[in-house]
């Protein structure tokens, strides 16, 4: 069942693992240096959550922002950060499955961790639809998503100290979940993601329009690096639980 963040206090335990857990250093460097200069750019950030990317973009310097996702409770979070420290943000409940009508045009789309939602290559061409429906011609699109090798890791690492556990199926297959625990709260935050080889995720990009489709190995901050003994951080980046994708509207 997909993780929903209406319910409980989901979204209140994601907004704390986002500020305080150590894989959320990698995740928020590794995408935004990706994403690039985005000065003077119209910028939409998809599954925005509670606007952490969000606002991380407008405080780079592009023009216009809008942040979008399909949790009221998210939405109410960021629409609450926004009025006690407004950054002109619009934050708008949408389905980014849906296409839009009329079209947007965005110079870049940037989402963190909605395309492991798709449990099927069905539901990924919905998604890559919707999203290059809200790019403009010549525009990008960026993304963090759970790397696919995930499934292939043997043996595979324990990733606790950078706070979360990881739990699959016995074997592979599309579909198959790919369960987190964010260690945050007193019991956790239980997220489920589902597993599409990467192939699929090149292939469904380009057939809703996108063309020049690059994967990307996550990297660590500098000042993580330091901050931590020598080694920390080698199972994030030698088995990474994140990859990262970009591609242009042809």
């Amino acid at each position: 069942m997909v993780t929903d963040y209406d319910e409980g206090d989901n979204a209140e335990l994601y907004q704390q693992a986002k500020n305080t857990l150590p894989v959320y250093q990698v995740d928020t460097f590794s995408l935004l240096r990706l994403v690039g200069d985005v000065s003077g750019k119209k910028v939409l950030d998809v599954a925005c959550g509670e606007g952490h990317f969000t606002r991380l973009l407008r405080q780079a310097g592009a023009a216009k922002v809008m942040g979008l996702d399909i949790s009221t409770r998210m939405i109410e979070l960021a629409r609450q950060h926004e009025a006690r420290q407004p950054l002109d943000i619009e934050y708008v409940v949408g389905d980014a499955w849906t296409v839009a009508d009329p079209a947007q045009d965005f110079d870049v789309v940037a989402c963190a961790y909605l395309m492991v939602y798709a449990r099927s290559r069905a539901e990924l061409a919905r998604m890559c639809a919707g999203l290059a429906s809200r790019v403009r011609k010549g525009g990008r699109f960026v993304t963090i998503n759970v790397n696919p090798s995930i499934y292939h890791y043997d043996p595979r690492p324990d990733y606790r100290k950078y706070g979360f556990e990881v739990r699959l199926a016995d074997q592979v297959y599309e579909g198959a979940p790919i369960d987190f625990t964010v260690l945050v709260g007193a019991s956790g935050l239980h997220i489920r993601n589902y597993y599409l080889p990467t192939e699929a995720y090149r292939s469904e990009l380009e057939a809703a329009g996108f063309v020049d489709v690059a994967v990307h190995r996550p990297v660590v901050p500098p000042e993580a690096l330091a901050a931590r003994e020598p080694g920390f951080w080698d199972e994030l980046i030698e088995q990474p639980v994140f990859s990262l994708i970009e591609c242009v509207k042809a």
